[in-house]
This record gives structure tokens, C-alpha cells and sequence, in this order.
């Protein structure tokens, strides 16, 4: 039960994570307020999109050759573009992200004492550790924050 409930605080943390991303900041900051909503709404449909992906128990490459993943991509990507007219933007981005680094690197590694504590106490396999369900979407939220922040 304990590992339900650590389970459900590191998703939180992963999704407030990806919320403190899709608040405006320096990269969306050159952007209209409308591109700026529809940045902060790209990414949190990315992350949602990719942990439902992995739930359906497609590869991380297999997700983001996802089409639908994949024109988000494009899209944000295009919107960030508009966004860093200067490297002053760029500079000021790489600074806000690198705060997040470290609690992104801090969940990393609450994911991995939580996938220890389910072999321990679960008595779970690495394969089953790898192919659980919570483990699987906790995974890929990391790995779409990873991208995002470059971490």
C-alpha cells in the first residue's frame, strides 16, 4: 500500500514538474499570449500523450515517431523558434531549465529507490520491475521532461 501511495507522490511530482515547464517563461516569452497558451498546452499534451503511449507498451522510439507526438513536436518547436529572436532569450531559457535539472535528476533518482523497493518488498523481478505498469509511465514522464529541460 505504501508503495501505491510513493507511487502516486513521485507521478505528482513528475506532472508539477512538467506544469512548472509549461508556465510562461523566457522561452515563450518573444510569443503572443495565445502562443504562449498553446506552447503550455503542447507540452503537457506531449507528456500525457507519451505516458498513455507507454502504458499501451510502445518503446519510447516507437512513441515519438507517433504522429501525433511527432506534430506536436514540430509545433512547439516551431512556436520556440518565433519565441528566441536573441541569444539573450536562449541564455535566459538554459538559466530556468537548469533549475529544473535538478529536481528532474532528484526524481530519477526516487524512481530508482522506488523500482528497489519493489524488488525488496514486492519480491519483483527486473523484468517485472521494467514491464510494471506505474514503472512504465513513471519512465516516460522522466524521459519527456528529460527532453524538454536537456537534461
Amino acid at each position: 500500500d505504501s508503495l501505491e501511495v510513493e507511487a502516486d507522490r513521485l507521478r505528482q511530482w513528475a506532472q508539477s514538474l512538467l506544469a512548472k515547464l509549461a508556465q510562461p517563461n523566457p522561452s515563450t516569452s518573444g510569443l503572443s499570449p495565445s502562443e504562449t497558451k498553446e506552447a503550455e498546452r503542447l507540452i503537457t499534451k506531449i507528456a500525457e500523450l507519451k505516458a498513455d503511449l507507454a502504458a499501451q507498451g510502445l518503446a519510447e522510439h516507437e512513441q515519438d515517431k507517433e504522429e501525433r507526438v511527432l506534430m506536436r513536436w514540430v509545433r512547439l518547436a516551431e512556436l520556440r523558434r518565433w519565441g528566441h529572436r536573441d541569444k539573450k532569450h536562449d541564455n535566459k531559457e538554459a538559466l530556468q531549465h537548469k533549475g529544473i535539472q535538478g529536481e528532474v535528476q532528484q526524481l530519477r533518482a526516487n524512481i530508482e529507490e522506488h523500482k528497489c523497493r519493489l524488488r525488496d518488498e514486492l519480491g519483483f523481478t527486473h523484468k517485472e520491475v521494467k514491464q510494471d505498469s506505474v514503472m512504465l509511465e513513471l519512465e516516460e514522464r522522466f524521459s519527456t521532461l528529460c527532453k524538454i529541460v536537456g537534461a
